[in-house]
């Protein structure tokens, strides 16, 4: 049926119907019918048949046609009318082709925009069909990814947890093999104890008087004879040194003899030769008086008895023979005692160097003797040494025996008591495991409950803040405890004394579980409260309050030293904190004999720590009694026992963990109220409790029971705003069961481990017994050893005794004293000879210088007889020269006398001199002698004293040897008591860190079990996740998986896309299919025209010959746009709505996946989904 279009009425373009695939077939066969057209006459193109869809033309027909008709009609016309009418009909179809030309354009350009519009949609539906490939493939992809990293991290977090267990096993191990070496270390101790004791009761019981006297005996002989030993080699050396200057004295007495001996002889020599010096100026005045008298005698003419001067020659010439005679055998006697002296000389000399040697002998003797009589006596006392320790290795012998057989029955009586206490740790641990699977269901429960109730997550956010907010706000609280409340929000916010680390460790965020400020943690803390205040009543002090500004600052501070190393921050707190490592809810018993932890280290160790500082002291000295009665001052401590209050160090800077601050703290009687925080600040896991004290009773807000009324209270009310009235009531009950359950717990964890305790105690026992028995029986075989060694010691100490020939060294020692004695009697001697051999030298020397005198006298007095006889026999003038010659001799000789007589003079001071030494020389020999004699004398003394020092000594040894084993047994066990007590300390200080490190391994295990958890259920929340259905919804359902639901929420809003693009594309289809049947018309409609133009140009040609020029360029306009509608046809090759062959073969990568024509795949695959 034909289109109906009352805006334009087209025959032709009504009888076409494109639709579907047909448009692409009728653009083709428009576009050829457009260029083959001009090929046809202008009548056989308007007598065309139309080729639509089976659908003919139908009205009236065309303007051409009508035309064509009019002109049929008109063949009988003239040529004029025809010719003007051609030109008409020209002109009418120029026109009517102008305007359908006009009017295919355009339908040429809307069908352009129509088409273009249609691609748009077409391709906005197929980037949407790959959006949603991309989508679901990047949402599956990111559901593999993070089950992927889940898997990975739960299984990191699983080998952690292993890795940790492993370490918590090894630090078990440590503890458990630390306290089996404390527990040796402690059964040491007590054996060294127990020898030290029996050593101190086995000498006791000899008697400590007597034993006291004896020891001093000993004590005073061994002094006596150091102090003789002292004395004798005191003696002996002022002995040697006596001797020393003996032998120096007689050298120089034998040096002064020689000076005197030389300067006698030199004055003897000076007295000659002054006496011949007077002889000669006496003989030269006699020779002067002869010669001036015969002179004179001449002169005057007197006479001179020749006979008598001749006479007087020969008398003269006879003494001078004898005096020569004389002379010759004085100097015979002198020479022969010259000689007798040089050899009496070398003979003291020699008896000097045989006595030295001599003297020497017997100081070496003497050494000798000394150093064999102390190894003789030192041998001796080794032998007496060695029989005491043989005959006490004999009795340690007998005593280790019995020991040895006592402690096999112990051991014996240890195994059965440690069978015994096994069967009760079985019950206790059966009962333990119970009690911690209750707690554990129970806390599932309210686990289960709350997560189906409605909370009011502002007060839960809100945290501690909120909590102190509502007391500001209370009408049901007191001005005093409002006020206190404001000064804790200003505190808690930072906006009054903000500390300068605030902001980086405390945590806003006070809906996080494990922040000190949230309403878990502070109810946490409530469990420590009632365990402070019944150790306080159990020391007879008040209970304490709960104060809100040091529960804040408790809180503070708490956020600090977890970050700090349980380090205090001395910020917050009024007077006193103690602080503990971990945190939680407090677990353990109320009393002192139930404690739990952190109690047992800052309560019941400290106490013990506190004791042992007064036994340390002394409870009678002052400090001791200081301490006691100050025990609940615990300022009055730290300021003057600071050791006591904060602990001491080693040498390596080690806490010896001795303090005693904690416990004194919580016993203060001045404290008046208490904030207690647990848990963990802003970066970290680690958690710490917090205990803040303060003595300022304005500061006591609350009483202990009020407050935990009033927190739990609040903290119910935060679930109290959801829920059921039943859930309500079944929270409240499981609560109330839970406490119950922990305190059963508690109980059940107590004897437990108390169980386990002595079952440790006894197997400990056991192990104790059978290594004393082991020991004992080492001891005693070590004993037998001992015993055997000893003995053999004995023996050879008696035999080293045996060979000290200390008879011999005495007999040589008095022959070199003999031999000594002989020799100085030999020198003593040759001393003698010497002196006398001086003596007539010096006479001899007198003897011989007498003699020149009288020769040299008697010489002159020849020489002056002849003289005198020459002078007489001489003439006045011979006379006057001889008498001239005698004056000048005088003048000479007398000169000559001068000199000897200085000479003589400086000889004889000489002798003086030497005379005056010699003497001093023999005075100091003389006392030097008498120096010897009484320093030997003193050494004889000594030695006497020594040796009875020795009998002394001998003697008190004797009496204390029954002792001396006794006491080196208690000075041995005395020693092992101390290592063994050191010992002790040094494996309590190991068994402490090992406990630290349990602790610590403990904590660390709780951490990965959590994030274990937090990862298993990840994963489980990324296995439970439907993949279809979460594509359909474009969400998981689950709020944790961001990633995961927003790529499925991408793909979700892909699709509900998908059918505003579809219905988009199909109105631009069906606007397309319009434009392209507006276009076909307009292009119909057009070749009508154009045929008709081309007829109408053909019959115009006919009746003009000339045709005019204006025609051609419109037919060849139109013929030049044809092409054009075959450009615009083009587009509708693409593919359409539902058309997926233009994707068949296609290949696409999405999110690293290769798919294959993924488009048709996904597509059916949407559409069944759908």
């Amino acid at each position: 049926m034909a289109n109906y279009s009352p805006q334009h009425f087209e025959p032709r373009a009504k009888a076409v119907n494109v639709k579907g695939v047909a448009n692409r077939a009728v653009a083709t066969v428009l576009t050829a019918g457009l260029i083959a057209q001009p090929l046809m006459s202008p009548l056989a193109a308007i007598a065309a048949p139309s080729t639509d869809n089976g659908d003919s033309v139908q009205g009236g027909g065309s303007s051409v046609e009508n035309t064509v008709a009019a002109g049929n009609q008109a063949v009988v016309k003239t040529a004029a009318q025809l010719a003007e009418e051609s030109a008409k009909q020209l002109k009418d179809a120029q026109a009517a082709y102008d305007a359908a030309q006009k009017k295919a354009d355009a339908a040429g350009q809307s069908q352009k925009q129509a088409q273009q519009q249609k691609n748009q949609a077409s391709q906005a539906v197929s980037d949407n069909e790959i959006e949603q490939n991309e989508a679901e493939v990047a949402a599956l992809q990111e559901k593999i990814d993070e089950l992927k990293a889940a898997v990975e991290k739960t299984e990191q977090q699983q080998k952690k947890l292993g890795d940790l267990n492993d370490q918590l096993d090894q630090a078990n191990k440590s503890v458990e093999d630390k306290t089996q070496a404390l527990k040796d270390a402690k059964a040491k101790q007590d054996e060294a104890k127990k020898a030290l004791d029996d050593a101190q009761a086995k000498l006791e019981a000899m008697g400590m008087d007597e034993y006291e006297a004896a020891k001093k005996a000993v004590e005073d002989a061994q002094a006596k004879l150091d102090d003789a030993n002292k004395a004798v080699a005191t003696a002996q050396a002022n002995l040697d040194q006596a001797k020393a200057a003996e032998a120096s004295a007689q050298q120089e007495k034998q040096n002064t003899e020689a000076a005197l001996t030389t300067a006698q002889a030199k004055k003897q020599e000076t007295a000659a030769a002054l006496a011949a010096a007077t002889t000669a100026r006496d003989n030269a005045q006699q020779m002067f008086n002869q010669a001036q008298a015969a002179l004179d005698a001449a002169v005057s003419g007197t006479g001179v008895d020749l006979s008598a001067l001749e006479a007087a020659k020969n008398a003269a010439a006879g003494e001078l023979k004898t005096a020569q005679a004389e002379l010759n055998a004085a100097t015979d006697a002198d020479a022969t005692a010259q000689a007798n002296l040089q050899a009496a000389q070398n003979t003291a000399t020699a008896a000097q160097e045989k006595a030295n040697a001599a003297n020497a002998a017997v100081a070496s003797a003497q050494s000798a003797y000394d150093v064999a009589n102390k190894e003789y006596k030192d041998a001796a006392s080794k032998r007496d040494a060695a029989k005491s320790a043989y005959e006490q290795a004999q009795q340690t012998e007998a005593d280790k025996k019995a020991e040895y057989d006592r402690l096999v029955e112990v051991r014996q009586q240890k195994r059965a008591e440690y069978d015994a206490i096994c069967a009760e740790v079985t019950s206790a641990k059966n009962a333990y495991d119970t009690s911690s699977a209750e707690v554990d269901k129970i806390t599932q429960e309210i686990a289960d409950l709350k997560a189906n109730m409605t909370v009011d997550q502002n007060v839960i956010s809100q945290g501690m803040f909120g909590f102190m907010n509502y007391i500001i706000g209370g009408s049901q609280f007191t001005a005093t405890q409002k006020k206190n409340a404001q000064d804790a929000v200003s505190t808690l916010t930072g906006a009054d004394d903000k500390a300068e680390w605030y902001d980086k460790y405390v945590d806003q965020d006070m809906s996080r579980d494990a922040n000190p400020l949230s309403l878990e943690q502070l109810r946490n803390a409530l469990t420590y409260l009632d365990t402070q205040n019944n150790l306080r009543k159990a020391n007879g002090q008040s209970e304490l309050s709960v104060s809100l500004r040091m529960t804040v600052a408790a809180a503070l501070n708490a956020s600090y030293s977890s970050n700090n190393g349980l380090r205090h921050s001395n910020c917050y707190f009024d007077n006193a904190e103690n602080l503990a490592g971990g945190g939680g809810a407090y677990t353990g018993g109320e009393t002192e004999d139930t404690l739990g932890w952190p109690y047992t280290g800052l309560y019941t160790q400290e106490k013990v720590n506190y004791e042992n500082w007064i036994k340390k002291y002394g409870a009678d000295s002052e400090a001791g009694k200081d301490l006691i009665a100050h025990r609940y001052d615990s300022y009055y401590i730290y300021q003057n026992y600071n050791d006591v209050y904060s602990g001491t160090k080693d040498e390596n800077g080690k806490e010896r963990g001795d303090g005693c601050g904690h416990y004194l703290n919580i016993i203060d009687s001045a404290t008046a109220a208490i904030g207690i925080a647990t848990g963990s600040g802003k970066n970290t896991d680690s958690e710490v409790t917090a205990f803040d004290y303060s003595d300022d009773d304005t500061q006591a807000d609350f009483t202990v029971s009020e407050f935990k009324k009033l927190l739990n209270d609040y903290i119910d009310s935060a679930y109290n705003a959801g829920g059921t009235q039943e859930q309500k009531e079944q929270l409240k009950q499981l609560q109330n069961q839970l406490a119950e359950a922990q305190k059963n717990y508690g109980s059940t964890s107590n004897a437990y481990y108390a169980a386990v305790n002595k079952k440790d105690a006894a197997r400990d026992a056991y192990t104790a017994a059978d290594t004393n028995v082991n020991t004992a029986k080492g001891e005693y075989e070590k004993a037998k050893s001992g015993t055997a060694a000893a003995k053999t010691a004995y023996n050879a100490a008696k035999d080293a005794l045996g060979g000290i020939d200390i008879e011999s060294l005495k007999q040589n020692l008095d022959t070199a004293k003999g031999e000594a004695a002989t020799a100085q009697a030999a020198l003593d001697k040759a001393n003698a000879t010497l002196a006398d051999s001086k003596t007539k030298a010096a006479e001899a020397a007198a003897h011989k210088a007498k003699a020149r005198s009288a020769r040299d006298a008697a010489k002159a007095k020849s020489e002056q007889a002849n003289e005198a006889y020459g002078n007489a026999t001489a003439s006045v003038k011979d006379l006057a020269a001889k008498r001239d010659a005698a004056q000048a001799d005088l003048a000479n000789k007398q000169g000559s006398l001068d000199e000897a007589k200085k000479a003589d003079d400086a000889a004889q001071a000489g002798v003086d001199k030497a005379q005056a030494a010699d003497v001093q020389a023999a005075t100091a020999l003389s006392d030097a002698k008498q120096a010897v004699a009484a320093k030997a004398q003193a050494v004889s003394d000594a030695q006497a004293k020594a040796k009875a020092a020795e009998g002394e000594l001998t003697g008190a040894n004797k009496a204390f040897e029954r002792f001396a084993g006794a006491q080196k047994a208690v000075d041995d066990a005395k020693a092992a008591y101390d290592a063994a007590v050191a010992g002790v300390a040094d494996a309590q200080k190991q068994l402490e860190a090992a406990n630290e490190a349990v602790v610590d391994a403990n904590l660390e295990i709780v951490k990965a079990k959590a994030e274990l958890a937090n990862d298993e259920a990840l994963k489980a929340d990324l296995e439970a996740v439907d993949h279809k259905a979460s594509l359909a919804a474009g969400t998981t359902g689950n709020e944790k998986l961001v990633k995961l639901n927003a790529a499925y929420a991408r793909y979700k809003a892909a699709v509900d896309a998908a059918a505003g693009l579809k219905a988009a594309l199909s109105d631009a289809d069906a606007k397309l299919s319009d434009a392209n049947d507006a276009y076909a018309a307009a292009l119909a409609e057009l070749g009508d025209a154009k045929d008709a133009l081309a007829a109408a140009q053909a019959e115009y040609d006919k009746y003009h010959p000339k045709a005019e020029p204006q025609a051609k360029p419109q037919v060849t306009q139109a013929a030049a746009k044809a092409p054009v509608a075959k450009k615009q046809a083009a587009p509708a090759a693409l593919a359409q709505t539902g058309d997926d062959s233009a994707l068949a073969g296609e290949v696409f990568v999405i999110g690293g996946i290769t798919l294959v024509a993924a488009g048709v795949t996904l597509s059916d695959r949407r559409r069944k989904q759908m």
